[in-house]
């Protein structure tokens, strides 16, 4: 039973923010922030949105101390004791949700998602929310497997959880084009603290693939090169936004060496069109 304390307060700085309003029940979103700041802005931002639609909020802490992030949601004006003390906030250690005696185990997080999601609905939340903070991976060098449990997850959840993945973009900043560009198709919305849209990867990523590579090799190296992704490797358009790995597995087989200079490229450029500085 929620009690009328729970209603969250809003502080001066959020009432100005609503980047993350267009996410609805089943986006599975990313944010990458630049600092502590702006992750709890943004982050706290989106639960409290929920909270005060009645649905419930759920916030797994990695780079700072569950409390700390309650401290600080206080800070940011959550009246953190009444929303816990009613079941409307959750707050988990990333070794109580993502790893277990530091092994990551994907079919248990999906699981404990689901209890929590069904709990909260037997308390009489509309829904639930969930922010999710992936430096634990990065930090343990799991990052092979946070990646499968994104794919897992899907641009979509199978349930009515509205989910934020937030990154560090620090973290973000040196992974490699295959494993960046798998990640963002594995979402939905892409977050920042200045606006949030719905990343269609087929547009996004072949965009990017046609305008690097001419300028690498200008407009008929690019057709070249494109034409003979096509034959040998059925590389079309359309696959590359489908499966990007494989693009850029094709083009490390056709020109060697050289294909470094694209994936530099095109990392670069999906860095500025999310907008990771």
């Amino acid at each position: 039973m929620r009690g009328r304390n729970s209603e969250p307060e809003q502080s001066e700085g959020t009432r100005h923010l609503n980047c993350p309003s267009i996410m609805k029940a089943g986006d599975h979103g990313v944010f990458f922030y630049q600092s502590p700041q702006e992750k709890h802005e943004v982050t706290f931002s989106f639960l409290q949105a929920g909270l005060q639609k009645g649905e419930g909020a759920i916030y797994v802490a990695s780079q700072e101390t569950c409390k700390q992030i309650r401290r600080r949601m206080k800070d940011f004006g959550l009246n953190v004791k009444a929303l816990e003390k009613d079941d409307m906030l959750k707050v988990f250690d990333y070794n109580d949700w993502y790893m277990i005696d530091g092994e990551v185990n994907i079919s248990r997080v999906v699981m404990m998602s689901q209890r929590v999601f069904d709990e909260a609905l037997e308390t009489g939340l509309k829904g639930m929310r969930g922010v999710g903070e992936t430096a634990c991976f990065f930090e343990h060098n799991k990052q092979k497997e946070l990646l499968e449990y994104e794919l897992t997850i899907g641009r979509k959840l199978a349930f009515p959880v509205t989910a934020l993945c937030a990154y560090d973009a620090n973290h973000a900043k040196f992974v490699d084009g295959k494993f960046f560009a798998s990640l963002i198709k594995a979402h939905g919305p892409v977050v920042t603290s200045r606006f949030t849209q719905d990343i269609a990867f087929e547009n996004f990523f072949p965009a990017i693939v046609l305008n690097v590579l001419e300028t690498t090799f200008g407009k008929i190296g690019k057709e070249i090169i494109l034409e003979i992704l096509a034959k040998r490797y059925s590389l079309t358009p359309r696959m590359i936004a489908e499966d990007p790995v494989a693009f850029i597995e094709g083009l490390e087989k056709l020109i060697g060496s050289g294909s470094n200079v694209v994936k530099q490229s095109l990392l670069r450029q999906m860095h500025l069109e999310i907008g990771i500085r």
